[in-house]
């Protein structure tokens, strides 16, 4: 055998093993499961959250989610809009990032246009699809159906001056955790919220809120029809209870039933008595009077202003001390209270554990609505710390369903007109209330997701990459011509 011949033999040899190779890789590392993805976006839109995918993977049961991504709409289509392209990008988008960082147990399926139209008609036949029904998350016996409205907020085409639609807001991921969420609860928790009113529109995003936690609720009249419920939710009441609801009421708290209870500071003083008595045995009291802070307005603390009434909650307000406050301690967001009343608590016997969640500055005052000035600080009204949220539970509960677990706060608006502030803090109290696995609510703790740069870690990576690299290359470009020399 020649020399030549064996040195070709042993380099086609070589080609053709780092050919194998190289698709071997490319087959491996095109895998869903084996692709690694960094979310280089200041606000990290281009992936799914931590929630979302632990609310997927506490399904214990194989979950498909099926995208009907078709143009149905005609007015998001005219003078040219681009809302849909927009739109179905994000979703794919996102879609993909959940196939890439969930297990083998999910599993997705994207339909439009150019899909097969045989596969088309059997898709939609089997979920039942109605119009502008988007995405079916399933199982093997639930399903649950996001429309293009429960993802994404757009504003209308306006005819008369030929404007387009357009895409405003989009909220895939939470819809898709809450998707999942729902189909993870078998025996989903029931929950009764009492009307604050015979008429009460401004409750309904709360209400929707819950169900979107994948909790069934019940908006009802009184508390005398609460009986059947793991929790009573009490967002604000205007009228006095009647005598069976006093006495239902009284009853739950005897039983150690849950209750989440909400009154501010314009609550009628009928209704307040009502539930200081309903509380007496727990030690814990609704005060009078409308809590304030001074504002900082350019560089100073101003008072005198309606704003001095709505509260900001965070950094040492937010006691560590108790797990509904974790989340939101690593995320470091605030909350917002409006027409705050302060509470108190601890003349009690041993037979409850007490906390203080939520508390205002050392430089909040009582208001006296009735004397002085409005949202300023009078000689006679003193500064003090203030507890605007309280949390208390059994120490020696009867069952998962009745170990005391009460939540009183101070502000009924924390559930109406700030929602979008305090859903997060909500989704956690509510978990605990329930006695339900706080990882399932809203909050993302940052570090658990893998490289998500700052603003200013990103514009380091610009530094590194624009400028650091290409001169350390022309720098050792010139250190080699110089030795060359």
């Amino acid at each position: 055998m020649s020399r030549k011949f064996l040195l070709l033999s042993i380099s086609l040899g070589l080609s053709l093993a780092a050919i194998a190779l190289v698709i071997a890789c490319l087959y491996v590392f095109s895998s869903p499961n084996a692709r690694v993805r960094y979310d280089l976006t200041a606000e990290q839109s281009n992936g799914v959250s931590e929630r979302a995918l632990n609310a997927i993977a506490s399904i214990d049961k194989p979950v498909r989610l099926t995208a009907f991504l078709y143009r149905e709409n005609e007015a998001l289509s005219t003078y040219n809009s681009n809302v849909y392209m927009r739109a179905f990008d994000r979703l794919r988008l996102l879609i993909n990032d959940l196939d890439a960082r969930t297990s083998s147990n999910f599993s997705s399926l994207i339909v439009d246009a150019n899909s097969p139209l045989v596969e088309q008609q059997r898709l939609q036949q089997l979920h039942h699809r109605q119009l502008g029904e988007v995405v079916v998350m399933s199982t093997e016996d639930n399903h649950v159906v996001l429309t293009f409205d429960d993802l994404f907020e757009v504003s209308q085409a306006i005819d008369e001056q030929r404007v387009a639609a357009r895409l405003r807001h989009e909220r895939i991921d939470a819809a898709f955790g809450d998707a999942a969420l729902r189909l993870s609860h078998v025996n989903p928790f029931k929950i009764a919220v009492v009307k604050a009113l015979t008429d009460d529109p401004s409750i309904q995003p709360f209400l929707q809120f819950l169900e979107r936690q994948g909790h069934e609720v019940s908006h009802i009249d009184g508390f005398s029809m609460a009986a059947d419920h793991d929790l009573v939710v009490v967002p604000g009441q205007q009228v006095p209870l009647t005598p069976l609801d006093f006495q239902a009421a009284q009853q739950w708290i005897d039983d150690d039933k849950h209750l989440l209870l909400a009154l501010g500071a314009f609550t009628a003083q009928v209704v307040v008595d009502q539930w200081n008595e309903i509380l007496s045995e727990r030690g814990e009291h609704f005060e009078d009077g409308l809590l304030c802070e001074a504002i900082p307005i350019a560089g100073t603390l101003m008072e005198g202003r309606h704003e001095c009434a709505i509260l900001e909650i965070n950094g040492d307000k937010v006691s560590g001390q108790h797990k509904i406050n974790e989340p939101l301690l690593k995320t470091g967001r605030s909350l917002l209270f409006a027409g705050t009343r302060p509470l108190t608590f601890g003349d009690t016997t041993n037979k409850y554990s007490q906390s203080r969640l939520l508390r205002t500055s050392a430089g909040a005052w009582i208001d006296q609505q009735q004397t002085g000035n409005r949202f300023a600080r009078d000689s006679n009204e003193k500064a003090s710390i203030h507890a605007i949220a309280i949390a208390s539970a059994a120490w020696r509960p009867q069952s998962s369903m009745q170990a005391g677990h009460l939540l009183l706060v101070g502000s009924d608006q924390v559930m109406r007109t700030h929602l979008d502030y305090n859903k997060d803090w909500l989704a956690t109290s509510i978990m605990f209330l329930l006695g339900d696995d706080l990882e399932k609510s809203g909050l993302r703790n940052i570090n658990e997701i893998p490289f998500h740069p700052s603003r200013a870690v990103l514009e380091q990576i610009k530094t590194l990459t624009v400028y650091f690299l290409p001169g350390l290359c022309l720098l050792l470009s010139c250190v080699v011509w110089w030795r060359r020399r």
